[in-house]
């Protein structure tokens, strides 16, 4: 008896600490017009178990910023910023760096689709670029970052 009621306050402990893993802000609901002589940024995670307590920061490097953290990307969560024209480098760090580089024209929209790969001994980030048909059917299931 006492093994059978163990293992329900471990499962019980287990479900309320992976359910402050993810993304409690406010549910996607539409893109943004980017501002004027800048291009919009959403970098998004779609929620999943694999890596779920595992987080790490988004970071913007380019000309006018050598490095920016935008916001911390959490499971099942997005972010958007604006970035100004030209070469922007998007990444995300744990025990290993992962990143993109956006050639960013101004007035555009663009998608960067984070996730969790194994890693050592914490997961790692996992950035890539997206199309719009791809990042509108996954970015609708997300909740912004902070």
């Amino acid at each position: 008896m006492s093994k059978a009621i163990l293992g329900m306050v471990v499962s019980i402990g287990a479900v309320v600490l992976l359910s402050g893993c993810g993304a409690s802000g406010q549910q996607f609901s539409q893109f943004t017009a980017p501002k004027p002589d800048r291009a919009q940024v959403y970098v998004y995670r779609p929620e999943s178990f694999v890596g779920g307590g595992v987080y790490y920061d988004i970071h913007v490097t380019n000309a006018t910023n050598p490095d920016r953290i935008v916001d911390e990307l959490v499971n099942g969560s997005y972010m958007e910023f604006d970035v100004p024209s030209g070469e922007n480098e998007v990444w995300g760090k744990t025990e290993a760096k992962s990143s993109v580089t956006l050639d960013v024209k101004t007035g555009e929209t663009y998608c960067v689709r984070g996730g969790v790969g194994i890693g050592f001994l914490v997961g790692r980030p996992n950035l890539e670029i997206v199309d719009m048909a791809t990042c509108k059917s996954e970015i609708v299931g997300t909740k912004l970052a902070k």
